[in-house]
C-alpha cells in the first residue's frame, strides 16, 4: 500500500519558526528514504496559524499514488490540541477524502526514549 507521512506542528505567527519546522520535516523525509521506509511523500502541515493545513497537505497528494496517510503530531503533551483538535481535523479529513485511509499516529511526547534524547541533547551542549 502506498502511503504518505504528514507531520503536524502547531504553527506560529513567526515564519522563521514555521520554516525551521519545514526544514526538520525535510530532514525526516531524507532519513526515511535513507532507512528504506517507503513513503510516497513526507509533508509538513500545521494545526493553525500557518500553511498548509491538514486538508491542504492532503490535497497536495491528489495526483500521487497514495492510498494511505499517516499523521504524526509533533506535540509534547496531550493537551486540548492533541486530545480534541487534531482528532477533529482527522475526522473532517476522513469525510472529505473517504477513499483515503487516514491514520492518526501517537504524538511525539508519548514516544519511548524521549527522556534519554533530552538528556543526550543537554550533554552535547557541554557544561
Amino acid at each position: 500500500m502506498s502511503k504518505a507521512l504528514l507531520i503536524m506542528a502547531h504553527g506560529s505567527r513567526s515564519e522563521t519558526a514555521n520554516d525551521e519546522f519545514r526544514a526538520l520535516v525535510e530532514r525526516v523525509a531524507e532519513a526515511a528514504h535513507a532507512s528504506g521506509q517507503e513513503y510516497v511523500a513526507v509533508i509538513p502541515c500545521f494545526l493553525e496559524l500557518a500553511k498548509p493545513s491538514l486538508i491542504e497537505a492532503i490535497q497536495q497528494l491528489e495526483h500521487q499514488p497514495v492510498e494511505a496517510v499517516q499523521l504524526y503530531p509533533l506535540f509534547f503533551n496531550k493537551g486540548k490540541h492533541v486530545g480534541r483538535d487534531i482528532p477533529a481535523q482527522i475526522e473532517e479529513a476522513r469525510e472529505r477524502f473517504p477513499d483515503l485511509d487516514i491514520e492518526l499516529l501517537d504524538y511525539f511526547g508519548n514516544s519511548e526514549g524521549l527522556a534519554e534524547l533530552v538528556l543526550s541533547h543537554i550533554g552535547r551542549q557541554g557544561g
